[in-house]
């Protein structure tokens, strides 16, 4: 009997540039962050020993540089999995089985620490001998646990074990994204002080009242209460609150939830089902929340700990809407709804704009008990009026959170995800190896039931292709 053989020839691999890309600018940001982090860290404390200032004055220094370095820290593992990609292309996850009371005990645990870590970081903030010492990690502890606990209860069981893609898009919210979202508000907050230039040459007698508050400023600068009751005159002014809340709660929630689901964008070509999309979105949005958080919380000293708690909140509104676009753009992408896009946008921009205006209103409402200023009845109303909206409206964010990963598990997209990834298995004699990146089909229009209906067709034909693989090879070897 003879046997024939045929030579096959080689695969020529083609290099994968977008693991390349990854490794390389990951790796480069996470060089720049540790840099930064040091070079801050050292030239202050070098200035502080040599001009014998007092040990207090590093608390914000150390803490920025902590933040930075963390920040770094967290980008490390986008190129770590990208080497691992580009080292071993036919790696494949391992998914393991989750214990069924995690998130439950998570919620707990997260529950707790973060409020030992809020009652020990307020008691450090008033003691300036240790505050630049042990303020910085409790910091980032502040932060970063509702960030992890955020994450998980908002992804759980949306997208696949894809580490590279997971750490990438965070890495894209952490850096990319604020470091964009940053320049552009800063160019449009200088076109609103062209505006305001433009105004006051309209207006001379604008202009010379300006002018005029330079001194009384300059001499007022130490008391509160003295500034407080020059400047409120021109806060209250029509066309000064128009100009304000036109740049708060219209330009900067255009450009914030245009850019903070870019992690998302970079998927585009990678046809991510809307419940994957909702995923990365939060992932994308806990980045760039995440930042922000660790920079406002860094230039806080006695009020450290009700800064902190109160920027919980927006982490969960950049995770909610960041989260919303990520949904809308994947169905957008794989299922042609675009105006679902347009409507999501305008929701997420409305949600934050409002967030955003009765943010300001809120504290401009508070400044009575920050000073001895007696503010005009109808501003403190208001004060209280946005206090009492940001809590139903945060209540409203948090259960539209809740209740959208809920809705998206239950969803036939999901199931349909966990039996294409096993599919594989059954339906081919010839096991391939998944990559880190393997596209994975949805059935977006498809009931649960529909799905769970396909699976026992798709078991018989793979079970009958193999045994007729195992016939043929039998009958070949005869």
């Amino acid at each position: 009997m003879s046997t024939l053989t045929a030579s096959i020839p080689p695969v020529k691999t083609r290099p994968d540039w977008p693991a390349i890309s990854q490794l390389v600018l990951s790796a480069l940001a996470a060089l720049s962050l540790f840099s930064v982090g040091l070079i801050i860290a050292l030239v202050n404390l070098a200035g502080t020993l040599s001009s014998g200032l007092a040990i207090a004055d590093l608390t914000q220094p150390f803490m920025l540089a902590g933040s930075l370095i963390f920040v770094g820290v967290l980008v490390l593992p986008s190129a770590w999995y990208s080497w691992k990609k580009i080292a071993h292309p036919d790696f494949q996850p391992v998914t393991r089985s989750e214990w069924r009371h995690l998130a439950l005990f998570l919620t707990i645990l997260v529950l707790v620490l973060e409020a030992g870590v809020l009652a020990l970081g307020n008691l450090v903030a008033q003691n300036d001998r240790i505050s630049w010492l042990l303020l910085p990690p409790l910091n980032i502890l502040a932060t970063g646990l509702p960030t992890l606990w955020l994450v998980y209860i908002g992804t759980h069981g949306l997208i696949p074990a894809t580490p590279k893609r997971k750490w990438g898009v965070l890495a894209v919210g952490l850096t990319l994204g604020p470091l964009l979202i940053l320049m552009l508000e800063l160019l449009l907050l200088v076109g609103v002080g062209i505006l305001v230039l433009l105004w006051t040459v309209i207006d001379p007698t604008l202009s010379n009242q300006l002018t005029s508050l330079a001194l009384p400023l300059e001499y007022s600068a130490p008391n509160l209460d003295q500034v407080l009751k020059i400047l409120l005159p021109y806060v209250i002014n029509p066309g000064f609150l128009f100009i304000g809340f036109a740049f708060i709660s219209v330009l900067v929630p255009l450009v914030e939830e245009t850019l903070k689901p870019l992690g998302v964008w970079f998927l585009a070509g990678k046809k991510i089902n809307p419940a994957e999309g909702f995923g990365y979105g939060i992932l994308s949005g806990a980045g760039f929340g995440l930042f922000e958080n660790l920079g406002n919380t860094s230039g806080v000293g006695t009020d450290w700990a009700l800064v902190a708690a109160s920027r919980m909140s927006t982490l969960l509104l950049h995770c909610f809407t960041a989260g919303l676009l990520g949904w809308a753009l994947a169905s957008a992408w794989s299922q042609r709804r675009y105006i679902r896009l347009g409507i999501s946008y305008a929701i997420a921009i409305l949600i934050h704009g409002l967030w955003n205006g009765m943010a300001v209103l809120s504290l401009l409402g508070s400044v009575q008990n920050l000073s001895k200023f007696s503010l005009p009845n109808q501003l403190q109303q208001i004060g209280t009026f946005t206090t009492v909206g940001l809590v139903v409206l945060g209540s409203l964010v948090f259960l539209s959170f809740m209740g959208f990963n809920r809705y998206l598990r239950s969803s036939g997209e999901v199931i349909s995800t966990s039996l294409t990834n096993t599919s594989h298995l059954t339906s081919t004699s010839t096991v391939l190896p998944l990559s880190d990146d393997a596209h994975v089909t949805s059935h977006a229009d498809s009931s649960p039931l529909q799905v769970l209906g396909e699976l026992p067709s798709r078991s018989e034909n793979g079970l009958k292709h193999l045994e007729t693989g195992e016939n043929s090879t039998n009958n070949s070897g005869k």
